[in-house]
C-alpha cells in the first residue's frame, strides 16, 4: 500500500527515483498512467492483495518485462 500511496503523494521524479532503487526504470509517462490505478487503492488490499484487474492494467502500461520487475518491487512491500 505504501508504494501505491506514494503514487498519490510524491512527485514523478521521486517515484522514478524510488522505483530505480528497486531496479525498475519507470518513465514519467508510466508513472502518470499508474496514478489512476493508485487512486483506486483501499485498505482491503492489505488483506486481499491488489486485485488482478489492477495488476493486468499495470502490466499493460509497463509491458511484461518491466511489469515483472514492478511486481517484484510491490511484493517486497507486503
Amino acid at each position: 500500500m505504501e508504494l501505491w500511496e506514494s503514487l498519490l503523494t510524491k512527485s514523478d521524479k521521486e517515484i522514478i527515483k524510488m522505483a530505480k532503487e528497486y531496479g525498475v526504470e519507470l518513465t514519467v509517462d508510466e508513472v502518470r498512467q499508474l496514478r489512476p490505478l493508485a487512486e483506486k487503492a483501499n485498505i482491503t488490499w492489505l488483506l486481499t492483495g491488489i486485485p488482478e484487474h489492477v495488476l493486468k492494467k499495470a502490466e499493460s502500461i509497463l509491458g511484461k518485462k518491466k511489469y515483472k520487475q514492478y511486481k517484484k518491487m510491490l511484493d517486497s512491500y507486503y
